[in-house]
Order: structure tokens, then C-alpha cells, then sequence
């Protein structure tokens, strides 16, 4: 038998712990304790705010139309119908004094959110571009990778602001007569900011981009087609250069098509002139400067039988509305064919035309679509006499800048406050990518990037196939902060005049004289941009995960 006496004693009744070291109960007290803690401070705060609303007094709340005897919550918005009464210095969209809050709110979020856009695409090429140097076998391309990451990212945002636009854009770029033309090409970059280019649509455009979805959807067929036939023959065939050359056809046959059926262009012209087609311009032309040929017109100069006044005077004088495609598909033919001229440009049809049927002859030619030209023809005094001519039309021109007085016309432009915000944007956040790119690439396994070497792929196709898309897993949270960062970060715009959301908030709560109000929707406004990036960043990491069995 057993020893007995070595059993342990048996307890009848089970011992208690005490409350204060259940793990249960503490955790129910603590939650008990935080939602206390968290009633207490939203009820400080929406205290603190009546109380303030108290101070401010009732006018914060007075409808548009008329005042309450008492306080309207929902005429709290109203006074954003009234008339801005301001200007602001860059616009996506049309705006003007007249324009109400709500506009001039519209133009500063479509401005803040321009500036994020590109801004986070350019941050990621260089801060992709700067990790992937900083691991570079060169010692240079390391160190100096090294240097300009470590000297931005200790340096503060608004320091660099200020450094690149009162120091570096300010005082060191030249005026708009001696504009830098960087590699000779059509960018031209002064004190008043940067002109560039742009593609102008007209109205044949819809017809080519048909073509374009078209050229698109039959590159993908014909890929998929030599897919399957090199699976079948195991003879491999250029399948990107064939789906190229089909688009480039394709697009190329929609870009005739376009061009041959659409004739919404014109010109208004006197019939005395003599013009029937856009040819007869250079015959006119030719009578007035006295030549036989207009392509002689560079020789006539050259042996001094013409002068540049002389040009200048015989120039043809174009009316035109400002910001017309007419303008810019009309005055590039002009160019091909070497005409000579200048454009007076206006804001409304009727004073065109009134320019163009003065007696002082100040326009030879209006240039708009024929729908305007045959509705103003019919306000002359003697409509017979003019006549509208057709001119070519193309999908779409280049709109290219030209120094006309003091300034530059036609193309786009970024104000030098834009330049310097995304400018400084780019560069500061580009810094931090850097390091998350770094990071991420570090993440992958050596053994990965010696497989790719050993089946003979280049370090581009190792990073590209092997190496990136793993490390994406590693980069892409990090990037979102980034992202969030730099569009909150675009606030700063304030200090260089850039008008962005935080300015155009700032103007309308000095001016109305609400506060609350433009806080809450510049708050609102911010916590949607986090929201998108949030959500688009979160649903592109979902999509790249490794799905684990």
C-alpha cells in the first residue's frame, strides 16, 4: 500500500485571489477608468466651445437672409454664399472677386490637392531612386545619397521653404527677358515663375481618343494572341514591339480620320481681302511686304531690302478670345507657313468683333470655332461683306510659350510660390522614402538577389522582378505616413504666399469674422485627403501580400 502521509493536503474550499491582482477585474477597471478619462475630455471640450461660442456672441450663427431672435446651427454655414470680396493669385478653375466663399474655398482645396498629387509622385521617383543609390556599390553615388538625406532630413521643412524661395528662386533667377531655356527646349524659367507647354484639346479630339481606347484594347488582344501561339509553337516572337507598332497604327489612322472629318474652325476675314482658303494668306502677305515668295522672307532681311519694322508693320493682325484653342491650332499653321503676325486677345466675343469691325482695322482676322464667327458675322453692319473661312483642325497642339511685352503667353505656368512648395515638398519627403526604400530592399533576403545573379539577370531586372516587389511589403505602410505627412505639410504654404486650403481659410475666417467655422472645414478637409490615402494605400498592400496555405 501507499504511503498516505505523503499526499498534500486537500482544501475543501477554494482560495479567493484578491480583486486587486485578478487580471479580470483590473482589465474591466481600466476600461471603466478609460472611458471616464475619455467622457471627462470630450465633455471639457464641448464645454470649452459652447462657452466660446457664448463669447463670440450669436452673430456666428446669423442667416444669410435675416436674424433669428435665436441661434440657428443651420445658418451656421451661411455667410460662405456671400462674395468673397478677395483675389487669389493662382487657380485650377475660373475665379473671380465676385465669386462667393464656397468658390474661393473650391479654388484653395483644388490647389492644395494639386500640389499633393504631384508632389507625392515626385517624391516617390526620387525617394525611390535616392534608397536604391544609397545601397549602390559606387562610393560616390553612396556618400552623396548619404549627405543629402541626412542634411534634409534634420533640417526643418519651413527653414528649406524659405531658403528655396527667398534665398534660392527670388535673388538668383534671372527676369523674363533672360529666361534660363534649359537643353534649348520650349521651358523658359524667370523671377515670375516657369513656363512650359501644353496640350490644347479641340473638338475633333473625342474622335482620336476613340481611337486611342481602340489602338489599346487591340494591343491586348494581340498580345495575349502571340501568348498563346509562342505556348503552342515555342518559338518566341517580339510581342512588345508588334503591340506597339499596332497601337502607334492604330492611333496614328484615328489622328487622319480626326483631322479629315471634323471642320469647326475658322477665320472671320473681309472679302475684300481677297481670302477664300487659309493658302491665301501668304498671298496676301506677299502684297503687303512686296516679295514674290514668303519663303524668301529670311533673305529679303538678311540683304536689308526688308527691315524689321517693316515685318512688324505687315504683320497679320489676329483677334482672338483669351485661352482659345482657335488661337493655338490657328496661329501654329501661321507658323508652318511662315506668316508673320500678332494676336490682340479678348475676354468676350462682342468686343473681338467690335475690335475686328473697327474702323481702324485693328484685327485682319477673328479666329474662333465657326459657331461663334456665323453668330457674330450677323452683328455687322454689313455681315455680306465677310466672309468665314475654314482652317485644318487636329485633335490636339502644342501650346508653347511666347515673351509678348513682359510677359509670357500662351502654354502653362507655375507661379514661383508653387515651385518652391513642391519643390521643397518633394525634396524634404523624398528624403524619408529613401530610408523606408532602403529599409524595405535591406528586407529581402540575400539569397534572392543571388539566385537572380546566378540565373544571369542584370542588377535592373533584379531589382524590378526580384527584389522590389517584395519589398513593397516592407515600404508600403511606412509610405502611407509619408504621404499623409506631406499633404498635411503642404499647409506651410502659408509662409511663401501660396494660396492653398489653409491660406484661403485664413483670409475667409479674417474676413467674415467666423472662427469656428472655416477651423472646421479645414479640418474636415484634411481628415478626407487622410482618409483617401489611407484607404487607396491600405487596398494596394491587401493586393500585394503573400498568401500564406
Amino acid at each position: 500500500m501507499s504511503d498516505l502521509s505523503n499526499r498534500p493536503p486537500q482544501y475543501t474550499t477554494q482560495e479567493r485571489i484578491p480583486f486587486w491582482r485578478d487580471g479580470r477585474i483590473l482589465g474591466v477597471l481600466a476600461q471603466i477608468i478609460f472611458v471616464i478619462v475619455v467622457g471627462s475630455a470630450l465633455a471639457w471640450f464641448i464645454g470649452n466651445v459652447g462657452a466660446n461660442l457664448v463669447r463670440l456672441g450669436p452673430a456666428q450663427f446669423v442667416c444669410l437672409y435675416g436674424t433669428e431672435e435665436k441661434w440657428s446651427y443651420r445658418c451656421a454655414f451661411d455667410f460662405l454664399a456671400t462674395e468673397a470680396q478677395f483675389d487669389i493669385a493662382e487657380s485650377v478653375v475660373p475665379y473671380k472677386t465676385s465669386d462667393a466663399y464656397w468658390d474661393a474655398i473650391k479654388v484653395g482645396l483644388l490647389n492644395t490637392a494639386k500640389v499633393s498629387f504631384i508632389g507625392i509622385i515626385l517624391a516617390t521617383i526620387l525617394g525611390t531612386v535616392t534608397g536604391i543609390a544609397r545601397l549602390s556599390n559606387n562610393w560616390l553615388l553612396r556618400n552623396i545619397a548619404k549627405a543629402y538625406i541626412d542634411i534634409i532630413r534634420n533640417t526643418p521643412l519651413l527653414l528649406q521653404l524659405f531658403f528655396l524661395y527667398f534665398v534660392f528662386l527670388l535673388l538668383e533667377l534671372p527676369s523674363v527677358q533672360q529666361a534660363i531655356q534649359p537643353l534649348g527646349l520650349p521651358i523658359f524659367i524667370s523671377q515670375r515663375g516657369v513656363n512650359f507647354p501644353k496640350i490644347v484639346t479641340l473638338s475633333s479630339f473625342a474622335i482620336w481618343f476613340a481611337f486611342v481606347i481602340l489602338g489599346i484594347i487591340q494591343a491586348q488582344y494581340l498580345w495575349m494572341y502571340l501568348g498563346n501561339r509562342e505556348e503552342k509553337t515555342g518559338k518566341a516572337s517580339n510581342r512588345a514591339w508588334w503591340c506597339l507598332l499596332s497601337f502607334v497604327v492604330v492611333v496614328a489612322v484615328g489622328w487622319i480620320v480626326a483631322s479629315s472629318t471634323s471642320s469647326n474652325e475658322g477665320f472671320l476675314v473681309a472679302k475684300a481681302e481677297r481670302v477664300r482658303e487659309f493658302e491665301d494668306l501668304e498671298s496676301m502677305m506677299e502684297r503687303r511686304l512686296g516679295i514674290g515668295n514668303l519663303g524668301l522672307l529670311s533673305e529679303e532681311l538678311a540683304k536689308e531690302n526688308l527691315t524689321a519694322d517693316d515685318v512688324t508693320a505687315a504683320a497679320l493682325q489676329v483677334c482672338s478670345l483669351q485661352g482659345a484653342a482657335s488661337e493655338v491650332n490657328f496661329t501654329a499653321q501661321l507658323r508652318a507657313a511662315g506668316i508673320p503676325y500678332k494676336v490682340a486677345r479678348f475676354a468676350r466675343p462682342d468686343q473681338a468683333i467690335q475690335a475686328y469691325d473697327d474702323e481702324e482695322k485693328a484685327c485682319d482676322v477673328f479666329v474662333a470655332s465657326k459657331a461663334t464667327l456665323a453668330a457674330e458675322r450677323d452683328v455687322l453692319g454689313n455681315s455680306a461683306g465677310h466672309l468665314v473661312v475654314s482652317v485644318r483642325e487636329a485633335p490636339a497642339r502644342w501650346s508653347v510659350p511666347a515673351l509678348e511685352g513682359f510677359n509670357y503667353v500662351g502654354g502653362s505656368k507655375m507661379s514661383l510660390e508653387f515651385t518652391a512648395l513642391l519643390l521643397g515638398l518633394v525634396v524634404y519627403t523624398a528624403a524619408f522614402i529613401a530610408e523606408i526604400v532602403r529599409a524595405g530592399i535591406l528586407s529581402v533576403g540575400k539569397g534572392q538577389s543571388e539566385a537572380a545573379r546566378a540565373l544571369g539577370l542584370s542588377e535592373g531586372q533584379r531589382l524590378r522582378l526580384i527584389v522590389l516587389p517584395q519589398a513593397l511589403r516592407v515600404i508600403i505602410p511606412p509610405l502611407t505616413s509619408q504621404y499623409l505627412n506631406l499633404t498635411k505639410n503642404s499647409s506651410l504654404a502659408l509662409a511663401i504666399a501660396f494660396p492653398d486650403l489653409w491660406q484661403v481659410m485664413t483670409i475667409i475666417g479674417n474676413q467674415s469674422g467666423r472662427s469656428i467655422q472655416p477651423i472646421l472645414l479645414t479640418a474636415l478637409t484634411y481628415l478626407t485627403f487622410s482618409i483617401i490615402i489611407s484607404l487607396f494605400l491600405n487596398w494596394y498592400n491587401k493586393r500585394i501580400q503573400l498568401v500564406e496555405r
